[in-house]
C-alpha cells in the first residue's frame, strides 16, 4: 500500500472517529463519546480544568448532557495533519440543543483542537481542546417531538476502514 493510499486511509478514520463523538453526543450517550478516547485522554473545554482519563471524561460528560433535551452537534471543515501514528485535526463545532427546563435553543460555536494517536484497535482521541467562540439562546416557536429512540447505535463505535 502507497503512503499516500495509507495516509487518506487514516484521514477517513479520523473523520469517522469525530463523527462517532459528535453522533454520541447527539444520542446523550457519554459513555459512547467517552469511547472515542485514548485511555489517559485529556478533555479540555470552556477553558476550565482538563478532564483526564476515559473513565473521567464520561463520568463529567454524564453530568453535562443530563439536564439537556437533545443536542445537534455538528462537526465541519476538517482539518487534519497524519504524521505516523498521530495525529493533529481542528474543526468547527455548532451545537444547537434545548435544556429540559427551557423553552427557547440554546446555541454554542466554536473549535476542537485534536491530538490523536493510533491505538490498539484504531485511532482515538489522545487530546480535545474545545476554544469557544460564542454561546447563548435562541428565541425559539417550533414543535417539540417525543424523546427519540434511534435504530442505529453504530456499536461499537468507531467502524473503522480496514485496508486488509
Amino acid at each position: 500500500m502507497t503512503t499516500s493510499t495509507q495516509r487518506l486511509i487514516d484521514e477517513l478514520n479520523i473523520q469517522k472517529l469525530t463523527a462517532a463523538y459528535s453522533h454520541a453526543i447527539m444520542r446523550l450517550d457519554a459513555w459512547a463519546a467517552a469511547a472515542t478516547y485514548a485511555e489517559n485522554g485529556i478533555l479540555s473545554a470552556f477553558y476550565a480544568p482538563d478532564i483526564i482519563g476515559r473513565q473521567t471524561i464520561a463520568e463529567i460528560l454524564t453530568t453535562t448532557l443530563a439536564p439537556i433535551q437533545f443536542i445537534c452537534q455538528t462537526a465541519s471543515a476538517g482539518v487534519i495533519d497524519v504524521d505516523g501514528d498521530r495525529a493533529r485535526a481542528s474543526w468547527s463545532i455548532t451545537e444547537l440543543l434545548r435544556f429540559k427546563d427551557k423553552e427557547e435553543l440554546a446555541c454554542c460555536f466554536g473549535l476542537y483542537e485534536d491530538v490523536l494517536e493510533r491505538c490498539p484497535g484504531g485511532w482515538h482521541f489522545v487530546s480535545r481542546r474545545f476554544v469557544p467562540f460564542y454561546r447563548g439562546s435562541i428565541p425559539s416557536t417550533g414543535k417539540l417531538y417525543q424523546q427519540p429512540s434511534f435504530k442505529h447505535d453504530y456499536t461499537p463505535w468507531p467502524l473503522l476502514i480496514n485496508p486488509d
